[in-house]
């Protein structure tokens, strides 16, 4: 497999399993985006440190409908892997132009960031809004993937493909969810 069809696969395995960790309910948008960013990517941050990063972001910062919560994971994601290393206002221009980067792909695709727009003429917690969330959370992913390549193109043969190409059924899910609140 030539580099740009691999760049390409690796992108829609990220997707994917950004998608597939919202619909079996594991992750929420923000949390999804963020564990597996790290997590394929070869972040350096725990699982558990990860989520907990992010679990403020869902919905809308804390449900009140602003930033969209896929996005935020992106961000935030983009944060782990191009961020600033140190003080000093200037250093962190890459980064945030990483972000607007993806703010304005986001919006492109998807005519708002906001989630209470992007979800207005929905019932909350329907199944219609439920796979609206999941399809802008796995391409939320897939474009901050994207642009975290496009900065470190090295990443695509270091992931980990055997996480990505992972595809939980709900079951399976409610099995692991089990399993981690007993095993505490």
């Amino acid at each position: 497999m030539d580099a740009e069809s691999k760049h390409d696969r690796l992108l829609d395995c990220i997707a994917h399993r950004a998608e597939n960790l919202f619909l079996t309910r594991q992750l929420q948008c923000a949390e999804a985006v963020m564990v597996v960013l790290n997590q394929g990517l070869g972040g350096d941050l725990p699982r558990e440190l990860a989520v907990r990063l992010a679990s403020a972001l869902p919905e809308g910062l804390g449900r009140r409908g602003c930033l969209c919560g896929a996005l935020n994971g992106g961000a935030l994601a983009l944060g782990l892997f191009l961020g600033r290393n140190g003080p000093g206002y200037g250093n962190g221009a890459s980064v945030r132009k990483a972000v607007g980067d993806l703010h304005d792909q986001f919006k492109t695709a998807f005519k708002a960031t906001c989630c209470r727009v992007l979800t207005k003429s929905m019932v909350y917690g329907s199944d219609h809004h439920f796979r609206h969330c999941a399809r802008m959370t796995g391409q939320a992913a897939r474009m901050a993937a994207g642009i975290v390549l496009d900065h470190k193109p090295e990443l695509v043969e270091s992931a980990d493909w055997a996480y990505l190409q992972q595809q939980d059924r709900r079951v399976t899910a409610e099995v692991k969810k089990l399993i981690g609140f007993f095993g505490r």
